[in-house]
């Protein structure tokens, strides 16, 4: 056994952990290798006895020197002390018998009463491993505790490190069930051992070792049996903390001060106990009054909450001492101000009123909340017949009533008879307001309660079914009516919206049947009355001229929210709001309209989208009436079905303002879409409506034996046209978006073959918008079984207009073409890009692009674009060899060569078929079309040549890269990741080396092309794609500023190169400054001549853009003090200082803007 005798001197000598924990391992194994003998373990215990021999006389007279001479020895025990602990550490916990535990912990026990110098730390962690031993018996637990306890004074003394094993050690102990008893039968309530253990710890500093003390302190509450005296002293060991507080540290300890206060929180509520201390104690430091920081009075509400929450027996714990809380509490409401422990306040008395009303599993007497909410009415009656304290004193007793569905139903009756009281005689418009806006809140709270009914105990629920209604349906004739339709003073702006709201809310309210059915509380001639009254808050802007018109906008926007949750709920009043809309709207001469007008139509028809569709209605039954077919559409549908009687209000317009009227009612049947899909996905998770995006059924075939009145068919009231939906069935979904493509296809045909004189280029862009909308939304089965990619090309007609060739469809309805194209999957269009199919058709056609508008070839190359990104060839297409692309874009390859090698075209003819070249270019870039890259040398040669063509060649290349909201994910193009590098890279950097100028005049002309094209590319790139060109191009960006602030006064300074350059010399200085330093003389010199001559300019026509350019400047001189150290900007400030001076009275607001701050800039450079 002289093994264990070298291990524990190894240990000793040793300081590397890893190391003595290897030999502690050893010495475990040896000792389970003999499975424990008496001798082993013998032999083991005493190899540390070489050190183990100081006396308790010796230890006392080291504590009396002053110098060091001992710590060897004692640092030398505490090692050998720790190799027994570590021993036990690694030992099989299974194999010491209960003889040799006991024999361990009298040995180590032994260590607390005279080495308190070396082994305290040691001992008790071996404590610890002993008490985890199979041969543990509880007898020991109590004599662990009381060895411990021996340390007494010298308890302070240990290290933090030291408390900490020991606090680990106490909870292990007490926790146990079968040492808790033994405490127990051994201490009775007279609890000693927990007297010595507070005694002992009570002094306890460190963040830690608290979070366990708080942990201890419950522990003696609730396992425990304890007298009085006992139980304050427990009480008295954690109170003494409150409140707590941490002091700032450098090192990090992973404990905060929130963590501190909870814990001390969790020993005030952990036992009801202590009630009758804890209460006293806390409403003590509360009354306190401004002595307490906001910071303690939060944390002694919270803690007031805590216990009244986790008190068991109210009846004893709480409510002996209800009355002193409140009279603390309520002055914290009455004249609080701070919000936070107003709101800390409201809380602990919303705990009271539930505290007492029972549990989910058990409800208190009733009396217990009565008496409460009685104490509350009482203190605040009075008060709200005074405007002072009206709002506090309702707020206290709007939460202590709403706080539970019990308290609403016994209190509610009286609370609302005393506002109403008081409303019959306010004392102030203010006071009005704030008794309206408790009615309110009462009503609101009341329905939250009725949603939540479920969740508490089940008496609640039926708690509904029999509350007394009466006195909340009698608020719209006593109180709501009454003060809308007075013209008293109190009558303001802000009261007339809390009428609104309250309108609303009592409209919406729900109750319970006997026979558990849900309806509305308010009877049907109220809900009418409701809406007619807001309805004609809405409509009378239109029934009324401009001059006579008094509306306030606050009300009508409150309106609008307040039948939105009306309508919801009271379906009938949507019909009928709708109707006395179209009404109005009919009445009015839409010729010549008035912009008064218009700006009121177009209010009224987006508000009805908006009060309809933005929420899909409940299946809610009117009181005391059977319920009807639900319809979770019929809001949508009935809005669809007016606008299509509507449109168009013009049907000759002769001027953009009746071309308005057209495109508003279009906007509001897409705006009811949007809602109407929003409001779809709020209700159900979008994953779960990618199901309900598509059908089995080909919509469009369907569609065929339907009138064109079916949307009126649909409102009928059996609703068998309608497919029955069940509610919260995301099938509503799918049937919103066949109505919606059965609406697309309506105006379609109408625009195909109607009277074409309402057909404006504005109302076919928003039948686009809306079309994109439906379609995208579509899945990619149904797209294609609908055949869309042909019918965005017939208008839902069986005519094939390719055969004719697309240039016969009228120029602005190519609107529509886009407006399916544009939302369609790829897969769905695969069709179109057959050899000479649709698509090559169109996008090769130029037969009369030469008498074409610029703004028509937009729309044409936008097309194109879509069509070129969209294309997929290839085996398993309807283009298997790939070539359709290939020829496009050859086509239109040898059209750009011949514009621009010829004089023959005409500039203005040529930006047209620019545009459609790029655009369709774009598309194909987007997905990296490898057939692009032929058209390189072209596009180089394009911009080079002598023509004007090739200069606006050079302007526009920069559409290549150029954002397209058309191209992007949700309209499903295919946009490649880095194509933006890709193309700068092809494009772009061949030409950096033809762009520097050589001083030739021959190639002088086509270097300035190059640096056009390069700068229109590099704008509509993140800076990342051209960060690696940044000496070049730079040197390119002084070149292009100095040209032009070299040129005449003319109109060579609004040249958008010079706001490119300087857009991208902005760019640059945010990202790479540095880059900039070396050009910072020529940056600053040519910046400050671009400013001064675009200064100087008087021409009116170029007014906006010399503003852009004088702007733009500003702020790139603006930023440069910002970047750049004060010594290389030294010999610019003072001309800098002047000219920035001349430029604090520039004409443009926003110049002046950028002007002072760019003198406040270099103010701070020192001349």
């Amino acid at each position: 056994m002289s093994n264990f005798k070298d291990w524990a001197l190894q240990y000793v000598l040793s300081d590397d952990e890893t190391a003595q924990s290897e030999i502690a391992k050893k010495a475990a194994k040896e000792i389970e290798n003999t499975r424990a003998s008496s001798a082993s373990v013998g032999s083991w215990a005493a190899s540390i006895q070489p050190w183990i021999t100081i006396t308790k006389q010796d230890d006392d007279n080291s504590d009396d020197d002053d110098d060091d001479s001992g710590s060897g020895d004692i640092i030398a025990r505490a090692k050998a002390l720790g190799f027994l602990a570590d021993t036990l550490e690694a030992l099989d916990k299974s194999l010491l018998r209960p003889e040799q535990v006991i024999r361990l912990v009298g040995f180590f026990g032994a260590m607390f009463s005279y080495d308190h110098k070396a082994g305290i730390t040691a001992s008790a962690k071996a404590l610890r491993q002993l008490y985890a031993m199979k041969g543990f018996k509880p007898a020991v637990g109590v004599k662990m505790i009381e060895d411990v306890c021996k340390l007494k004074e010298d308890f302070k003394l240990q290290t933090a490190a030291t408390r900490l094993e020991i606090y680990e050690l106490f909870l292990s102990l007490v926790q146990d069930q079968s040492v808790t008893n033994e405490l127990q039968d051994k201490y009775g309530t007279s609890s000693g051992f927990i007297v010595d253990i507070i005694q002992l710890c009570q002094n306890e500093r460190d963040p830690r070792n608290l979070m366990l003390w708080f942990k201890l302190l419950p522990i003696f509450l609730t396992e425990y049996s304890t007298s009085d005296q006992v139980t304050e002293e427990i009480f008295k060991a954690f109170s003494a903390y409150f409140p707590i507080t941490l002091r700032s540290s450098a090192t990090p300890i992973g404990i905060t001060a929130d963590d501190l206060k909870n814990a001390v929180r969790a020993c005030f509520a952990s036992h009801y106990k202590v009630a009758k201390l804890a209460f006293p104690f806390l409403i003590g430091k509360l009354d306190q009054g401004d002595a307490i920081t906001v910071s303690v009075k939060l944390d002694i509400l919270k803690t007031v909450k805590a216990c009244v929450e986790q008190y068991d027996n109210p009846q004893a714990s709480v409510v002996p001492h209800v009355s002193k809380i409140w009279n603390s509490l309520k002055y914290e409401v009455r004249n609080g101000e701070v919000k936070d422990t107003i709101d800390a306040t409201l809380e602990v008395l919303r705990a009271i009123a539930n505290r007492l009303d029972g549990t989910k599993a058990q409800k208190f007497s009733v009396s217990l909340l009565k008496n409460y909410i009685d104490i509350v009415v009482d203190d605040c009656r009075d008060d709200l017949a005074n405007p002072t304290y009206t709002k506090q004193a309702g707020l206290l007793l709007m939460t202590v009533i709403t706080t539970n569905i019990r308290a609403f139903t016994l209190e509610s009756a009286a609370f609302v008879d005393i506002i109403r009281k008081n409303l019959r005689q306010p004392k102030s418009p203010s006071h009005t307001k704030d008794l309206l806006l408790l009615l309110n809140s009462t009503l609101k709270s009341r329905a939250d309660l009725f949603k939540n009914r479920k969740q508490g105990n089940s008496e609640d629920e039926e708690l509904f079914k029999t509350e007394s209604k009466d006195h909340l349906v009698a608020l719209y004739h006593d109180v709501y009516l009454p003060t809308w339709t007075s013209k008293s003073e109190e009558t303001t702006s802000e009261v007339l919206k809390q009428v609104v709201q309250g309108l609303a809310l009592l409209a919406t309210q729900q109750t319970l049947r006997p026979d558990g059915q849900i309806s509305l509380l308010a009877s049907r001639s109220v809900c009418f009355e409701v809406c007619s009254l807001l309805i004609h808050t809405l409509t009378k802007g239109l029934a009324l001229s401009q001059n006579d018109n008094s509306s306030d906008a606050a009300v009508e926007d409150e309106a609008v929210l307040a039948l939105q949750s009306v309508v919801a709920t009271y379906t009938d009043g949507y019909a009928e709001l709708v109707d006395r809309a179209k009404v109005e709207i009919e009445k009015r001469d839409w010729t010549s309209p008035s912009k008064y007008t218009l700006n009121a139509l177009q209010d009224i028809l987006s508000r009805l989208a908006f009060i309809g569709c933005s929420r899909i209605p409940l299946n809610i039954a009117l009181d005391d009436e059977p319920p009807k077919v639900f319809k979770p559409l019929q809001h949508f549908i009935k809005l669809a079905a007016s606008m299509q009687d509507l449109f168009p209000l013009s049907p000759l317009p002769t001027s953009e303002k009746e071309s308005l009227a057209n495109s508003y009612v279009i906007s509001a049947l897409h705006g009811a879409m949007l809602h109407f899909r929003d409001a779809c996905f709020e209700k159900f998770e979008p994953k779960v409506l990618e199901a309900y995006s598509g059908s089995d059924r080909n919509w469009l075939e369907e569609f065929q034996g339907l009138s064109k009145n079916w949307l009126h068919q649909l409102q009928g009231e059996d609703g068998s046209s309608e497919v029955v939906i069940k509610e919260d069935d995301p099938e509503v979904y799918r049937e919103f978006l066949r109505i919606s493509l059965f609406i697309v296809r309506h105006l379609y045909r109408e625009a195909a073959h109607g009277k074409q004189a309402p057909w404006t280029e504005r109302v076919f862009a928003q039948v686009a918008n809306l079309a994109a909308l439906v379609v995208r939304s579509l899945d990619e089965n149904l797209q294609k079984s609908c055949n869309l990619a042909q019918n965005a090309f017939n208008f839902f007609f069986s005519e094939d207009l390719s055969s004719s060739g697309p240039s016969s469809v009228a120029p602005f309805r190519k609107l529509l073409i886009l407006g399916i194209l544009q939302g369609l999957r790829p897969a769905a269009m695969a069709e179109l890009y057959a050899p000479q199919g649709i698509a090559e058709t169109f996008m090769c056609d130029t037969s009369r692009m030469a008498t074409v508008l610029l703004a028509v070839g937009e729309i044409r190359g936008t097309i194109c674009a879509v069509l070129a990104n969209k294309y997929k060839g290839g085996q398993s297409t309807f283009d298997p060899e790939s070539e359709t692309m290939k020829r496009v874009l050859s086509f239109w390859g040898e059209q750009l060569k011949t514009a621009t090698n010829t004089d023959d075209t005409d500039p203005a003819i040529f930006e047209v078929y620019n545009t459609v070249t790029m655009h369709t270019l774009a598309g194909a870039c987007a997905r990296q079309d490898k057939n692009v890259l032929s058209l390189v040398p072209i596009l180089h040669e394009a911009i080079a040549s002598p023509g004007p063509n090739g200069a606006i060649v050079a302007r526009t290349i920069g559409g290549l890269v150029k954002t397209n909201e058309l191209l992007t994910s949700e309209n499903h193009a295919v946009v490649k990741r880095f194509y933006k590098q890709w193309t700068y890279t092809h494009f772009a950097k061949p030409l950096y080396d033809l762009a520097l100028p050589t001083g030739d005049e021959d190639t002088a002309f086509a270097a300035g092309r190059y640096t056009t094209a390069i700068l229109s590319l590099v704008s509509n790139c993140p800076f990342e794609v051209y960060q690696e060109d940044l000496p070049a191009l730079v040197r390119l960006l002084i070149t292009a500023l100095n040209n032009n602030s070299s040129a005449s006064s003319g109109g060579d300074i609004t040249q958008p190169q010079v706001a490119t350059s300087l857009e991208v010399l902005v760019e640059i200085l945010s990202h790479e400054p540095e880059a900039l330093k070396e050009h910072l003389k020529a940056i600053i010199t040519a910046g400050m001549k671009t400013y001064e001559e675009a200064a100087k300019n008087t021409n009116k026509v170029l007014a906006r853009n010399l503003a852009a350019a004088r702007k733009l400047t500003l702020q790139l001189l603006r930023a440069i003090p910002k970047k750049f150290e004060e010594r290389h900007l030294l010999p610019y400030a003072l001309p800098m200082q002047r000219m920035l001076a001349m430029a604090s009275g520039d004409k443009s607001r926003e110049a002046r803007k950028v002007a002072l701050l760019a003198r406040e800039n270099w103010a701070k450079v020192s001349a």
